[in-house]
């Protein structure tokens, strides 16, 4: 009987053990969730926020700080034309929209973010007015973006454009 009771102990410690074992794995497993969940929702916040600066900074005609917010090498593609790297075409595009007195607008629709946080892609759809040159467009744009030393950074440009209905 002694060794009855003995097995029966042994048994429902080692459950207990198990059962504890799994608790824990569960509750890492949620904490990691939610961790993840808090990032994406932070990168979200920031990623607005960015989106929002890249609009005010067609309003204040600021070059320099529309610049910054590329990589220093960014690929530039567009449709018709080879991709190209560096940042000659996104700082002449501006100066030109800002030279023309045009408007250019972002929305921000949708994201993506890589698991660790450091690069994301953002999505969305632009409005363009050129009134001087009579350009008048609209389109997708996605953007794949890296944390660089904190700061997110452009490091591809891609757009398309909607063909009028």
């Amino acid at each position: 009987m002694l060794a009855d009771s003995s097995n029966r102990e042994r048994h429902f410690m080692t459950l207990k053990r198990t059962a504890s074992s799994l608790a824990v794995m569960l509750l890492l497993s949620l904490s990691a969730s939610a961790i993840a969940d808090s990032m994406k929702d932070r990168i979200k916040q920031e990623l607005t926020e960015y989106n929002d600066a890249y609009n005010e900074l067609f309003v204040n005609d600021d070059l320099e700080a529309f610049v910054a917010l590329y990589s220093d090498a960014p690929l530039w593609i567009a449709p018709t034309t080879e991709p190209v790297k560096g940042l000659d075409v996104p700082r002449n595009t501006f100066q030109f929209i800002v030279d023309k007195e045009g408007d250019l607008f972002h929305t921000f629709d949708e994201f993506h973010v890589s698991e660790d946080g450091t690069q994301a892609v953002m999505i969305g759809q632009y409005k363009a007015d050129i009134e001087a040159v009579g350009a008048h467009s609209t389109g997708t744009y996605l953007f794949v973006l890296e944390r660089d030393e904190g700061l997110w950074k452009i490091v591809v440009d891609m757009f398309n454009e909607h063909k009028e209905s």
